[in-house]
């Protein structure tokens, strides 16, 4: 009995482990992890074997295991606020990343003084980050969202490295001064300028280099723009004009840490050329040039004689060449739970299209953030060193009949001969040989600048943080520049004059550059420091959350500038072979200008307020007081004050059940408010300014050169704006559209007093005028194909604009044209009813049978377009195929003219008659030689484009067995491949600078630098 029971507990022991052992043998262990975008775990996410009940949930770390049954196939993981996945089981741990639900509206964008959700905010808002920015060789931060960004028109002044830029946020509305937006890198605001236009000993003027270049672009983060009143208000008196964010990088790779390293090899050439003549065509343009004015053929022979020199030259391959630039990048940077720190240092070394150009920059950069006392003390640290050096070719804005370097080469006889057999520099007359002024002309600077932050918080109570921000900005710039002894006199004629700020000559030191030889040395030191306090008050009450920062903000600029002039050698430089020692100190006489020293104060109090309520209400209010030492005690303190609200409608129960089944977002926001301007404006604009000097005897005289107007205001931007933000249900389509509507009045304007526009002592005053800048934008976001392997998605921005100006009392005039008879010309004005910055010239209706111009309306001024585009957008184009991605970007800026300057200078036909080449079209024209070059709508053309700006093609090498690097990957990039425009130029997106009396001007080609097609080869490394 005992027997049978013990046999039957042994049987039923192992039928139990035969069904065990069964059960075993049909499940599978399938072990994995959970991440977000950014490579974090996810906990409690749900993993579910499909078509089952079987599913686990993710550890703190977003580790999961489960026991899969056999042949399962197919895992699904979701959780709150990703989208769900699913994804394969293999045999090995399963890596899952989950895509945040509507990820671009939970994106946390900086504000100013701040941050906010994308969804929370109430005001126009665009931000780009690395993804998005344009690759390639970029010199310069604003080459970055050149076009990626609604509302916002970058136009670059020249395609020179390091060349400024025209940044304007919905429209221009200023015209006196700068139109540009504030900048603000990590949380200080920046002052402009800090470079230096030319002293070369070419006249004219340049313009300065880009106050950014000191930026190195692969330390930046993030770009937000802030567009309208009620983002911007916070900066008030600076944000007429709106305000860019720039935030740096900081550390990654947890405690272990993160190098990355990257290198880019640039190539850069020619996009376009001048159709210039062949020397045998232009000898056969000059002879029936000189056939035409009146000259028999015999005479006209003789002529063309005369000027054939028998050589073969393209003057453009003198002066230009292929740049080959270097890029090189290191960075290293961890985040453990109290500490972030990142370290970078960067080398470029960007060599330009034309020879003598180039820009060298070093930089360095660190970024600490450290918590202590259970993380409620805070300090961070943002500091960037930059040193760059500039080379500079002897070009200018403005030079005259003769050229600058570009000119010259232009205009200068194919036939003629680089060099005399005496290895001398072939110079006939008063021309210029452009390889000449390359070599005998030396021009390059040294900037450094070192800008600091320096914060520290501390987390008072629970919602409540006290924040006190130092910043530090330096800047020294040095300019030297070198013209040789050997420079004919017939050709480079010009002596240094000391004047008076209102253009007074006190002393000419007549100091030929001929046998003399000439330095200039120029100094700038820039000196900003900002001091702010600030509390930031965060709390929920059940439905409704506060977010309130009010502050004081104090800042100061000191700018002192200098310089210095030499002459006559101590060792004379005749002959071809003899050296030039470009030593500054290598002179026997110097003279210095009158120097400048420039202060100003800024003083402020902010406060805003965020409320929302049931995530479907936003109310904000901002206001900011600013006093400003350049104004007097009647006016020194301008409020500023905006209103905005949003309405997430689509969080309301009616919706919910309607549009809510398709559409994930649907928010409808409108804002008010008035921002102020101080742009233009000198430091003592309300003061009497009288200037002291001692006169060529040595007698004290004295000269009034401005009148004060102690009651000068600020400049007012009133704007209005409304603004839909749509997303649908899947994440793959979102829309935002925009209507902005903004007038500027107390416009800040130079004028001649007493009454009248004319050359007398200056003051400032605010016109009783105003300009209204309105219209559209339109960003949208469509993931064209979401596929395993292969994805594409695109993106869409663009922009219409319309500028007026009205109730000005008079016009005013600007833009000055260049050229030979030209002195004194214009081409634009300022008038009521029309855009800022049109076009004013006769109308020229072609050539008569003599082949004289034939203008409308007795060759009167006509109002004639505007340089100001009417609409502008920007496309690209992301497919991912495996390992491979690509992004293709083009954008489009039409509604606007360019005044070729160019061709008005240099490209008549009367120039063959002098000896000069011109292209093909003024050559072959029905033009009469004698016929003048008088300023019209003849050089007047369209400037309508449709760019290909950017292409990108990378591939990133999978690197899961490797220990030591944690990512590989390697590109090629395109800039400027394909430009397809009607104008005759090289470029229609300039901008010289051709002011007059400080009045800007807008939208001229003047044998501008142009602008290279570069293709860059580069890797990425990370450790």
């Amino acid at each position: 009995m005992i027997l049978t029971k013990l046999a039957r507990g042994i049987l039923t022991m192992l039928s139990l482990f035969v069904f065990v052992a069964f059960a075993t043998a049909q499940t599978k262990t399938v072990t994995g992890k959970v991440t977000d975008s950014k490579g974090e775990g996810v906990p409690s996410a749900t993993v579910a074997v499909k078509g089952t009940k079987v599913s686990t949930t993710t550890g703190a770390d977003g580790s999961f295991s489960l026991n899969a049954p056999t042949g399962a196939k197919t895992l699904v993981i979701s959780s709150v606020g990703f989208s769900t996945k699913e994804v394969g089981i293999t045999d090995g741990p399963i890596a899952v990343s989950l895509e945040t639900q509507n990820a671009a509206l939970n994106e946390v964008v900086v504000i100013g003084y701040g941050t906010r959700k994308v969804k929370d905010l109430t005001g126009s808002v665009s931000n780009i980050t690395t993804k998005d920015f344009n690759k390639g060789q970029i010199s310069t931060p604003d080459q970055l969202l050149q076009g990626r960004t609604p509302g916002v028109l970058v136009t670059p002044a020249s395609g020179e490295p390091g060349s400024a830029a025209t940044i304007n946020i919905r429209g221009t509305a200023s015209i006196r001064g700068n139109q540009e937006p504030l900048y603000v890198v990590d949380g200080v605001p920046i002052a402009g300028g800090g470079t230096l236009g030319s002293a070369s000993g070419v006249e004219g003027s340049s313009t300065p280099r880009n106050p950014l270049m000191f930026l190195n672009p692969n330390d930046i983060e993030s770009i937000t723009v802030l567009k309208d009143a009620s983002a911007a208000a916070i900066y008030g008196s600076r944000g007429a004009n709106g305000v860019v964010l720039i935030t740096t990088k900081s550390g990654k790779g947890g405690k272990k840490g993160q190098i990355n390293f990257s290198a880019a090899t640039s190539i850069a050439t020619t996009a376009k050329r001048y159709d210039l003549m062949s020397p045998q065509d232009f000898l056969l343009a000059a002879k029936k040039a000189n056939i035409d004015g009146g000259a028999d053929p015999v005479a006209a022979a003789s002529a063309v004689e005369l000027l054939d020199k028998k050589a073969s030259t393209d003057w453009q391959d003198q002066i230009f060449r292929t740049g080959v630039s270097q890029n090189y990048n290191l960075g290293w940077g961890f985040n453990a739970k109290s500490t972030n720190v990142r370290l970078s240092g960067s080398y470029d070394d960007q060599q330009g299209i034309i020879r003598n150009s180039s820009l060298k920059r070093l930089t360095a950069r660190a970024n600490i953030t450290q918590k202590f006392w259970g993380d409620k003390l805070k300090f961070e640290i943002a500091s960037t060193y930059s040193n760059t050096k500039n080379q500079y070719p002897p070009l200018s804005n403005n030079a005259g009949y003769q050229g600058s370097l570009l000119g010259a080469a232009l205009q200068f006889n194919p036939t003629y001969p680089v060099y005399n057999p005496d290895g001398s520099f072939y110079q006939p007359g008063d021309q210029r040989n452009p390889a000449q002024m390359l070599a005998y002309f030396d021009d390059n600077d040294r900037v450094t600048r070192f800008l600091n932050s320096i914060s520290g918080s501390w987390i008072i109570t629970k919602g409540l943080t006290y924040k006190v921000v130092l910043g530090l900005d330096n800047m020294k710039s040095e300019r030297i520049a070198f013209a040789d002894p050997r420079l004919s006199t017939n050709a480079y004629s010009g002596t240094t004059s000391l004047s008076t700020p209102n253009g007074i000559t006190v002393k000419n030191f007549n100091n030929s550059i001929q046998g003399n030889g000439r330095t200039t040395k120029q100094n700038l030191d820039l000196k900003s420091t900002l001091v702010e306090h600030y509390l930031t008050y965060d709390k929920d009450f059940g439905k409704s959350n506060f977010n309130i920062v009010g502050g004081f903000s104090y800042q100061n600029f000191i700018t002192e500038y200098s310089q210095r002039v030499g002459w006559g050698l101590n060792t004379p430089v005749t002959a071809p072979t003899d050296v030039f020692v470009k030593d500054f100190n290598n002179f026997k006489n110097y003279a210095d200008m009158y120097p400048g020293y420039d202060k100003n104060e800024l003083q402020s109090y902010f406060g805003r307020v965020n409320y929302s309520f049931d995530d479907k209400y936003f109310l904000t209010a901002t206001v900011r007081a600013d006093g400003s030492s350049k104004f007097g005690a009647n006016n020194r303190y301008g409020v500023f004050p905006a209103f905005a609200g949003k309405w997430k409608l689509i969080n309301e129960e009616f919706a919910r059940n309607s549009i809510g089944k398709w559409l994930g977002e649907f928010s409808l926001r409108a804002n008010y408010g008035v921002l102020g301007s101080q742009d233009g404006l000198p430091s003592y604009g309300a003061v009497n300014r009288q200037f002291n000097y001692k006169d060529a005897n040595g007698a004290d005289q004295n000269t009034l050169v401005q009148t004060g107007n102690p009651d000068l205001k600020w400049e007012e931007a009133a704007t209005t704006g409304a603004g839909v933000d749509l997303t649908t249900k899947n994440n793959r389509l979102n829309i935002t559209v925009d209507y902005f509507y903004t007038k500027r009045t107390n416009i800040l304007f130079n004028a001649p007093t007493p009454g009248g526009f004319a050359p007398t002592s200056n003051w400032f005053i605010n016109l009783p005028g105003y300009v209204i800048n309105k219209g559209w934008e339109v960003s949208l976001g469509y993931k064209i194909i979401k596929g395993k392997n292969f994805t594409w998605d695109a993106s869409y921005n663009m922009t219409f604009v319309k500028n007026e100006l009205r109730e000005m009392p008079v016009p005013v005039i600007t833009g000055g044209v260049s050229g030979q008879g030209l002195t004194g010309a214009y081409a634009q004005t300022f008038t009521n009813g029309q855009p800022l910055f049109t076009w004013s010239m006769p109308v020229f209706r072609g050539f008569d049978g003599n082949g004289n111009a034939r203008y409308e309306n007795g060759a009167q001024n006509q109002l004639v377009g505007t340089a100001i585009p009417n609409f502008f957008a920007g496309l690209t184009n992301n497919f991912t195929l495996g390992n491979w991605s690509l992004s293709v970007f083009a954008n489009t800026v039409r509604g606007f003219h360019v005044y070729n300057n160019t061709a008005n200078a240099l490209f008549l036909k009367g120039s063959l008659r002098n000896g000069r080449n011109v292209t093909y079209a003024a050559g072959t024209s029905p033009e009469n030689p004698f016929n003048p070059g008088s300023v019209s709508t003849r050089f007047l053309e369209k400037g309508d484009f449709i760019r290909i700006s950017n292409v990108n093609l990378s591939y990133a090498f999978n690197l899961k067995n490797s220990k030591t690097i944690k990512s590989l990957s390697l590109y090629a990039s395109g800039q400027n491949l394909v430009l397809f425009t009607k104008y005759t130029g090289i470029d229609p997106e300039v901008n010289v600078d051709k002011s007059i009396s400080g009045v800007p001007s807008r939208g001229f080609d003047y044998t501008n630098y142009p602008r290279p097609r570069v293709v860059t080869f580069g890797v990425n490394l990370g450790f």
